[in-house]
């Protein structure tokens, strides 16, 4: 999974590298990114109204090593790759953050990103509503930092030019049926159209990030489908000590009031689409599901909160999962350290290596055995802060 999303990542980059460099140049002039040799082509249009709206280029040749789009002597869509290079990239991005369905992923809208603002101590968790299924619940997701990044970027990109994100319809393929017109984060313009992107859209730019990465098992080369990653972030979960219990209530239910808040943005009936949508999502689930929280359950949903907050930063476990180590939050990867407390984890290491080399002297084995493991975890979170993955040393020793 690192070397897909690297490569992801890599394919992002590249295409916007060779969109930028490809949009100044007059046609006909000859330029080189990332190893390939280009020459820039718009084939003359005779009427003001066919002008085109994509960019071309001819790859020309192309360095060893190098990856151009298209063989050499063949003309580049560059618009294309641009296009196909950052949906690749949201796509699995956003899959990988959340687990989500490929349907689920396919029908976020501009109304499914909400926040939650505790009244005690008026902190915003971002949380992604996700719509029912026939196959799973209506959760509402807390976003990482990370999430909110990709969401941000991938809204700015559909929305474009304009104040908001474009209505647009959705083919469910299993249904058989069209959606209601709404402003879907995952569409492109197709045409003159705004077009949620496809399923067999999504399966190809996996294939083609997979190629990109090389990935291989026994020689057969290694494929990823929407849903492996589904599968994954509950292997990484159940991988990281949490209990199943926890990993299937972490996606939970909360009863959920938020849309009004972008009528600024979207004509009343976008938004009474959208509830009438959810509604008859909800209809067929069952009817417990939609039982109203008790003030008891509000009440442990906020105290919750109220306990993210720490000396060395933010403690970012899920919801409704137990601290495992006894709030010894050194040594918790569930915790994101504050780079503003640099100074707080340099003074607990320099008391840690005095307590240490005073243990040492005293014979004090189990305390020393106690301070190097503090040391080690010390030091990993001073590197976390200023962006060094080196070994660990405990006074002369590596861990």
């Amino acid at each position: 999974m690192p070397a897909f999303l690297s490569s992801a990542e890599d394919l992002k980059e590249k295409g916007n590298r060779l969109l930028e460099r490809t949009w100044p140049p007059p046609i006909s002039e000859t330029y080189t990114v990332d190893g390939v040799t280009y020459r820039r082509h718009d084939p003359p249009v005779h009427k003001k109204s066919n002008t085109r709206a994509r960019i071309w280029a001819e790859v020309v040749d192309a360095e060893t090593g190098s990856r151009p789009p298209v063989p050499v002597g063949k003309r580049a869509d560059v618009t294309s790759v641009e296009a196909d290079s950052f949906w690749g990239w949201a796509v699995a991005s956003t899959l990988k953050e959340t687990g989500v369905r490929i349907e689920e992923l396919l029908e976020l809208t501009q109304l499914s990103l909400r926040h939650y603002v505790a009244p005690t101590t008026n902190t915003i968790v971002p949380l992604l509503h996700i719509v029912p299924s026939k196959t799973d619940q209506e959760r509402l997701i807390p976003m990482s930092p990370e999430l909110v990044k990709i969401l941000v970027e991938v809204q700015r990109r559909a929305r474009g030019i304009g104040q908001s994100v474009p209505l647009s319809t959705r083919f469910d393929p299993n249904d058989k049926t069209f959606s209601e017109r709404l402003p879907h984060l995952f569409a492109r313009l197709v045409g003159p159209t705004q077009n949620v992107l496809s399923n067999h859209y999504v399966r190809k730019l996996l294939i083609g990030i997979a190629s990109h990465a090389g990935l291989s098992d026994g020689g057969m080369p290694v494929t990823f489908t929407p849903h492996d990653f589904r599968r994954l972030f509950v292997t990484e979960l159940v991988g990281s000590n949490l209990p199943l219990h926890i990993v299937s209530t972490l996606l939970g239910h909360l009863d959920l009031e938020t849309t009004r808040g972008y009528t600024a943005v979207f004509p009343e009936h976008v938004i009474q689409a959208h509830h009438a949508f959810i509604e008859r999502r909800r209809q067929s689930r069952p009817g417990h599901e939609l039982r109203a929280a008790s003030s008891d359950e509000w009440q442990e949903f906020e105290q919750h909160f109220l306990l993210r907050r720490v000396a060395l930063g933010t403690c970012h476990r899920p919801y409704a999962t137990p601290c495992v180590h006894e709030h010894a939050c050194v040594k918790c990867r569930f915790l994101q350290v504050d780079p503003a407390q640099a100074g707080r984890v340099e003074d607990m290491t320099a008391n840690a290596e005095a307590r240490l080399d005073e243990a040492r002297q005293h014979q004090w084995l189990g305390e020393v055995k106690a301070l190097e493991e503090n040391l080690v975890h010390l030091r990993r979170r001073r590197d976390e802060m200023t962006g060094s993955p080196g070994p660990v040393r405990v006074n002369g020793g590596q861990a």
